[in-house]
């Protein structure tokens, strides 16, 4: 049990990116932080993790090692829930994993289904990951979350993929960009590839249909880092519009409608083919649909 405690005092660390990040979640203060790495590298016989002025990092060790702690620490919560479902009780860790700004889509339901969840008499904690889709696949296939929400450009044989809902993704350009005054019969196509364009990595050929000359873009991971790139007037791009109406509404950016360049990109929820989900999980899954249906009922 003292190297469980050791374990999970080095993944908390690694996950928080150093020991004062770590502090709140354990409950520890930094000296008793620092006591367990140590203790903990004492007990291994090599060095975790580089620490001091030039910030928190960790070795090639370490790397390999917490991935084996991070392995094993989510083994034992699997083991509690599957004891928990002999006992008919919802107990474990409940692992999720989900696409960036999905938070101001009306279509995602998952805020109404953690109350749903929590509404039941259970002792489920929940640990949410907000990670790009091929993040999100890498998790699921090595166990680190149990289910993802996201839009997913390729499949993959060893995952389930459930549809959701569908969100519509419109080009915008931000009020300090040369277009956002022009009238709407004095842009083309044409028009539009005459200035640079941000498109998001892991949406690069759907960002792209229609510009596929175009050489000089940005590059960027995130929802929030494309709106920056918008926003700042040297780029133009897609978002959604759900994520976008904020900015639209203040007058900071303007969708470029008429040329018919919208395009809708499909949400799935993904879960691993095997081993078949626990029952935490499968209850967390029908709340998610439970939730869309009364969405959908209410409509």
């Amino acid at each position: 049990m003292h190297s469980v405690k050791h374990m999970i005092t080095f993944c908390t660390v690694v996950e928080f990116g150093g020991f004062v990040g770590a502090q709140s979640a354990l409950g520890m203060s930094q000296p008793a932080i620092s006591t367990h790495i140590k203790d903990f590298e004492i007990r291994l016989g090599f060095q975790l993790c580089n620490r001091g002025r030039a910030g928190f990092s960790l070795t090639e060790k370490g790397q390999i090692t917490y991935n084996k702690c991070r392995e094993m620490l989510n083994s034992i919560s699997d083991f509690e829930a599957d004891l928990g479902e002999l006992k008919n009780t919802l107990t474990g860790t409940l692992r999720v994993g989900v696409i960036d700004s999905t938070i101001t889509n009306p279509e995602f339901t998952v805020p109404n289904a953690i109350h749903r969840f929590y509404s039941r008499n259970n002792d489920v904690s929940i640990k949410m990951s907000i990670l790009s889709p091929d993040d999100l696949e890498r998790e699921l296939l090595s166990s680190n979350i149990h289910l993802a929400i996201g839009t997913f450009q390729n499949k993959n044989s060893a995952l389930n993929y459930q549809h959701l809902y569908t969100e519509r993704h419109q080009f915008y350009c931000g009020s300090k960009h040369p277009l956002f005054n022009i009238p709407e019969d004095q842009i083309s196509i044409e028009t539009l590839k005459k200035y640079p364009i941000s498109s998001r990595t892991y949406l690069h050929h759907a960002d792209l249909q229609g510009f596929q000359e175009k050489k000089s873009i940005a590059s960027v991971a995130n929802m929030e880092a494309q709106a920056i790139m918008i926003a700042s007037g040297s780029f133009i791009g897609f978002l959604p519009t759900h994520y976008a109406q904020r900015w639209v509404e203040n007058n900071e950016m303007r969708a470029i409608e008429h040329l018919n360049l919208s395009w809708n990109s499909q949400f799935h929820l993904v879960t691993k083919v095997s081993p078949a989900p626990q029952n935490i999980v499968k209850v967390f899954i029908k709340d998610i649909n439970e939730s869309l249906n009364e969405r959908e009922a209410a409509q």
